[in-house]
């Protein structure tokens, strides 16, 4: 080939590419365009953005440190904790913007998906059809409509990106090219480590189609980083996954029942493939569900065996082609490969599968149909042309049945009834429909909701939890700490079900129990702000200040909003004599307008301070007038801060008046030191308290 024919072929291959990838963008922002109308979803979108204040509070050196530090969630994925503060820095809370972002990287991944099967293959249009399968497939709605989804659009970057650059790398080794592999890698383990099985994904790369098989012991050898970088993160997943409580024991879901649900889950997880229908947010575990009715029959039923059959069948078949057709060898195993994290031998949370987990699992399947057919075509000529508009048809229904799946992520409520009109026996759906229904104000219908998933699944943690919540606040409160009792039984990882539990115990006046109840809670979440507050309210009410401060410490620093943590720090600082300091707890404690002990004691601060430094008779005559208004002059403290404010500002009569006041709210026995303030304020003088 001449040099100018070769460079017009390159420019012709540029454009095609290019026009590619610009139709992939087009047809993910078109699919997805209905995104900038849906809000939050009450699952899992509080926890990770709307009810977490490091990611609350945006970019910052202190959040970056909690994400490489947290396992919160029962996840540690620092680059997702970092988007998330990433769009609320830019965004704010409005939904809009955290929608669009996880488009936006669904369309960048599409079109890195692309280029790597372009870079691998050297196949311009059956890449392409995998990418707009995986661009426009209904399965991936979940991972791009839900927030909370953001770790799968992002690893799923990093992910192509990473299949790119091995490409590269394996026809042109070179240690920098290698030192790219790692890093995509590493960020993608750093977003979701679900790609634990990647560098598995690379080995069957090196078979087709690299055709890198000459020596295998080198090929291992090459991705022993990567498989150390995978090892690493398998453990940090575990012990946060443990130390969450997300990790289910084999006393509740036996091994055999775990077994029996991956071939069921494989087969659903390629039926969603090719009919995507009845999609849902949660499946429930069928063998969970089973369990909790009473029926504990072997797990290994009719069904669970043809399963199994068809899945072996199947691997035979591709394992037998792996010559003739090595896109089909390699693609199964692609897609049982990614499966194997999520297929629930480790049984992560209680889902039978999950739309998410076939968010890059099944551009394996993809990758096989694909290929084969294209070789077909290619052989036989005359198919071209059927394949290619069956294609087109295929990619069309894909973008409709998308865009309408879209809407199902409306709101929650929509998203939780749609759950239980195409699924059976869905208690976390009834749970979480609860939950929105008691929020909005509708009783009847919550409490029919929690009762429901709790018919179903009488050992449910959550629901336990929801519903002791739910007598707490609106219904029988004495039914609470029994129901959350149960929940923290049954789910020791709940933290929510100790605090609450534990600050019930304590308002009954079972210290010792409550205590208990708060310690578990810091050994789950050691920065937890609510039980460190609780623990210094036990302390303090016995007197124990030392031991109390730490407390009040941790919680005003995880938590720096907390103002009724700041008014009791505030309040321990004046105790300890420390002036500056309990001026500077307070100040932060009046940024909720609604302490008004805290407006109270500073205002007894500035107004009777021996310091003169610490004086300020204006500011403490506008926070005591605050403290008694608010108590209807009927708090003998109030009225005392305000007649120590008027005598500060030199009004000695109005004080006396004042004091009088406050004198005939208090009991005998606490009238002395009153006494004596007034005959100061009699005599012309105002109160210095030596503190």
């Amino acid at each position: 080939m001449s040099g100018g024919a070769e460079v017009e072929t390159r420019a012709a291959a540029v454009r095609s590419t290019a026009l590619v990838s610009l139709a992939l963008v087009l047809a993910v922002v078109t699919t997805y365009a209905a995104v900038g109308s849906l809000g939050f979803v009450r699952y899992d979108d509080p926890d990770y953005v709307l009810a977490n204040p490091p990611v609350r509070a945006g970019l910052s050196w202190s959040g970056v440190r909690w994400a490489f530090s947290a396992a919160h969630a029962s996840n540690w994925h620092p680059l997702t904790w970092l988007a998330h503060m990433f769009d609320v820095q830019c965004f704010g809370l409005r939904p809009a913007g955290h929608h669009w972002t996880s488009v936006g990287l669904h369309a960048l991944g599409s079109v890195l998906c692309f280029l790597a099967l372009r870079a691998l293959t050297q196949r311009l249009w059956p890449s392409a059809c995998v990418a707009f399968l995986f661009a426009l497939h209904p399965l991936r709605v979940e991972s791009v409509a839900w927030v909370s989804e953001r770790k799968d659009v992002l690893s799923g970057c990093a992910f192509f990106a990473l299949l790119w650059a091995y490409a590269r790398y394996a026809r042109a080794p070179g240690a920098a090219r290698y030192a790219l592999v790692l890093l995509c890698f590493a960020l993608g383990l750093l977003a979701k480590p679900m790609l634990v099985t990647a560098p598995f994904v690379l080995l069957l790369l090196d078979l087709w189609p690299l055709r890198r098989t000459r020596s295998w012991p080198s090929l291992l050898r090459e991705k022993a980083p990567l498989f150390l970088l995978a090892a690493l993160s398998s453990v940090v997943t575990v012990w946060s996954q443990r130390r969450g409580g997300a990790l289910y024991a084999l006393e509740v879901l036996p091994l055999a029942e775990r077994l029996a649900n991956a071939p069921l889950a494989v087969l659903r997880y390629l039926g969603h493939f090719a009919w995507p229908r009845g999609l849902a947010y949660f499946y429930p575990h069928p063998f969970l569900v089973g369990q909790q009715a009473g029926q504990h029959a072997s797990p290994w039923n009719g069904s669970v065996l043809l399963a199994l059959a068809g899945v072996l069948g199947a691997s035979l078949v591709a394992f037998a082609s792996r010559r003739r057709f090595p896109a089909l060898f390699v693609g199964w195993f692609w897609f049982l490969g990614m499966l194997v994290p999520v297929l629930g031998i480790v049984q992560v949370g209680e889902q039978a599968l999950a739309d998410r987990y076939a968010y890059l699992t099944l551009v394996g399947v993809q990758l096989a149909l694909v290929f084969v057919l294209a070789e077909l075509a290619q052989r036989r000529r005359a198919l071209r042309a059927p394949l290619a508009a069956l294609a087109v048809l295929a990619f069309l229904a894909c973008g409709l049945a998308s865009a309408r799946q879209v809407r199902v992520w409306q709101d929650s409520e929509t998203l939780f009834r749609h759950a239980l009109a195409v699924t059976q026996d869905n208690y976390q759906a009834w749970l979480s429909l609860a939950n929105e229904l008691a929020e909005q104000g509708e009783l009847d219908e919550a409490r029919r909701g929690y009762e429901r998933a709790l018919a179903i699944h009488p050992r449910y943690a959550p629901a336990l939890y929801g519903l002791g919540l739910f007598e707490q606040e609106h219904g029988d409160a004495s039914r609470a700490p029994e129901l959350y009792r149960r929940a923290a039984e049954a789910l020791p990882g709940l933290a929510a079900a100790h605090l609450n539990l534990g600050s019930l115990l304590a308002q009954a006046g079972q210290e010792v129990e409550a205590a208990q109840a708060f310690e578990r809670v810091l050994e789950l979440y050691p920065e937890q702000p609510d039980a460190h507050y609780n623990l210094a309210l036990l302390l303090l009410r016995h007197g124990q200040l030392a031991e109390a401060r730490p407390h009040l410490e941790t919680a005003v620093r995880a938590r720096p909003e907390h103002a009724a943590a700041w008014e009791k720090l505030g309040e321990l600082h004046e105790a300890l004599g420390e002036h500056a300091a309990a001026l500077a707890a307070l100040e932060h404690a009046l940024r909720d307008p609604a302490r008004v002990d805290a407006a109270r004691l500073l205002a007894w601060i500035l107004a009777t301070g021996k310091e003169p430094e610490l004086r300020d008779a204006p500011r403490a005559l506008e926070l005591a007038r605050r403290a008694v208004q608010a108590s209807e002059r009927r708090d003998a403290r109030a009225l005392e801060t305000l007649a120590a404010a008027q005598a500060a500002m030199g009004e000695f009569t109005r004080a006396a008046q004042i004091q009088d006041e406050a004198l005939q709210l208090l009991a005998p026995g606490q009238q002395a030191d009153a006494h004596a303030r007034r005959e100061l304020y009699q005599r012309g003088q105002a109160f210095e308290h030596e503190h």
